[in-house]
């Protein structure tokens, strides 16, 4: 029979007469561990890293409770931790007298860590709890140039995706390891960088490595109905996001709102770089056809707008207008509505006969089936390809959404509305549109 907790009997005899330690040998081992955890925390345990060049990306996992950007101070997160190496060896981004108090063994110890690219040759864009840097390669060695005393949290390039602009991104893409140390993006040179708190503060060019600081940025603040902007709010989510980028202009647009009792209106805001200046040009829902802000685009603007001579700046210089002689585009559904990018179809404003419509073309183009559940009169439940849909029409509002059941990119979504769109190009479709309200659309 065992004894003691199942011990083999020499190491119950061992555990039954080893004599009882001295208050000394008792101290002196819980100094020891004390020793084994600094030395931990100064070395801690990288994973595998990413390579560019003469940088490396280490990272490592840990939880934390939510005092860090983004984070909520009430909870626990597995987040990652970076170490940066040049030729083999740690950079340390010591911030030096942005925080003196911040011990020098911890500098090494980074946020963010992520690459990106400067005439094609890596760099890192690098974030500590003290600010935000960038890391070159300088004749063999690291250069490390501090850029703002704050951690960048989201980026957005202005020119990355053929020219003009991507997606409004989080720095931090989540606790997958596939996320971590990450291309930012090779095609991009105008970076802009935002703080936890959404704010703008500044503009990093790539080509020259330098960030350029822009009051007009520094504005683009949430302040209902403000008065700077003709009384035009800032959305600062992803769908109130630089839209379009004109390169030989040095100018990009971006979308704002304003509310008038229920009346909802829109403008641009176009900013200029090079004069750190801005104009807002109002817009109208119906004329332009626009029924979501991630459908404003450059083929967009072409068509309902137009460069005009600035009777008021030096000759040459011009100022985007509305067309006056400008047809409507054939109203069309979107993708572009839901601002979580979540994998819907939003058709709107459409008169009910649509839905009738749309169930008829799922079915007949896409074999879909009602999945028999209960449901509300203007909500029906599909099945499309073995993949659970939602189909919901919403009076107030005139809106007609098809929405995918699961997360993903939602390649049947697209792949729908894809095939529709080119349906109601027709004319007997596009007269069961009808006109947004002075709400605007629901999305």
């Amino acid at each position: 029979m065992k004894t003691m907790n199942s011990l083999p009997a020499t190491e119950n005899f061992v555990a039954a007469h080893r004599p009882a330690l001295k208050p000394w040998e008792r101290s002196a081992r819980w100094a020891l561990a004390a020793i084994g955890l600094c030395a931990a925390l100064m070395n801690p345990a990288y994973g595998a890293g990413v390579k560019e060049g003469p940088f490396e990306i280490e990272f490592r996992f840990e939880r934390r409770m939510g005092s860090f950007p983004n984070g909520d101070p009430f909870k626990s997160h597995q987040i990652a931790r970076y170490k940066l190496l040049h030729n083999g060896r740690t950079v340390a981004i010591n911030p030096g007298g942005v925080d003196p108090l911040k011990h020098k063994w911890l500098a090494g110890d980074l946020l963010e860590a992520h690459f990106v690219y400067s005439k094609g040759l890596p760099v890192v864009l690098v974030c500590t709890e003290t600010g935000t840097y960038v890391v070159s390669d300088r004749g063999g060695k690291p250069w490390v140039q501090q850029l703002a005393d704050q951690p960048a949290t989201r980026y957005q390039f202005f020119d990355s995706v053929a020219g003009q602009p991507g997606d409004l991104e989080s720095l931090n893409a989540g606790p997958e390891e596939a996320s971590m140390g990450r291309d930012l993006g090779r095609e991009g040179t105008l970076m802009s960088l935002h703080d936890a708190q959404n704010n703008n503060f500044g503009v990093l060019d790539l080509n020259t490595l330098q960030l350029r600081v822009l009051s007009v940025l520094k504005r683009h603040r949430f302040v209902y109905e403000d008065p700077e902007f003709d009384g035009f709010t800032y959305d600062a989510s992803a769908q109130g996001q630089v839209r379009v980028w004109w390169k030989d202009k040095r100018q990009f647009a971006l979308v704002r709102n304003r509310h008038v009792g229920d009346t909802k209106s829109f403008a641009l805001e176009l900013v200029n770089l090079d004069e750190d200046t801005f104009y807002m040009v109002p817009f109208d829902l119906n004329r332009t056809r626009l029924i979501a802000l991630g459908d404003v685009s450059m083929a967009w603007i072409g068509h309902y707008f137009q460069w005009a001579p600035d009777a008021s700046q030096a000759a040459g210089s011009a100022k985007l207008r509305p067309r006056q002689i400008a047809s409507p585009l054939p109203w069309q559904g979107t993708t572009q509505a839901d601002p979580y990018r979540r994998a819907t179809f939003n058709l709107q404003p459409v008169l009910p006969e649509m839905k009738t419509v749309l169930l008829q073309f799922l079915s007949e183009k896409f074999g879909a089936v009602s999945d028999g559940s209960t449901r509300l009169p203007s909500t029906a439940g599909l099945t499309i390809q073995k993949q659970a849909f939602t189909l919901f029409y919403y009076e107030p509002s005139n809106s007609l959404t098809l929405s995918w059941d699961s997360v993903g990119p939602g390649a049947l979504i697209a792949q729908i509305a894809d095939q529709f769109n080119r349906e109601i190009k027709q004319s007997r479709y596009q007269a069961l549109f009808t006109t947004l309200g002075p709400g605007g659309f629901s999305r």
